[in-house]
């Protein structure tokens, strides 16, 4: 499955536990896919090819090695994912995402709503690119 379109298949979801299928998340695994979202006020929860979280009370950083996910850069070849919490960025109607992630992994982008406000706008990128 191409990334663009599975992150469009999962894009609109509101916010829950479990927040995706397990035909979702067995996808994301066939396809070697790891998914990034929020989890309450503190986690950068990942799915997929990888399953993992690392606590980020009001924004962190995780850094991914191959498929080792930690909160503390393991090495120069570390790729960082920047979770942050309420830093400004809006939907397209103006408000608020709560949740938003910043990372120079290639990755496509998919929003998750709580009541109907945006609540994270999460990240899919391919395990291929982490490494």
């Amino acid at each position: 499955m191409d990334i663009k379109k599975f992150a469009k298949s999962i894009s609109g979801k509101d916010y829950g536990y479990p927040q995706f299928t397990k035909e979702e998340i067995e996808t994301a695994k066939e396809n070697g896919f790891v998914i990034v979202y929020g989890a309450s006020d503190y986690l950068m929860e990942f799915e997929g090819a990888i399953r993992d979280e690392v606590g980020c009370y009001e924004g962190g950083t995780a850094w991914i090695s191959g498929d080792i996910i930690t909160d503390d850069a393991i090495s120069l070849s570390d790729k960082p994912i920047k979770a942050i919490w309420c830093g400004g960025e809006r939907d397209k109607d103006g408000q608020v995402i709560t949740w938003t992630y910043e990372t120079e992994i290639p990755h496509e982008t998919f929003m998750i709503y709580e009541d109907g406000e945006p609540y994270c706008r999460g990240i899919v990128f391919s395990i291929n690119d982490a490494e």
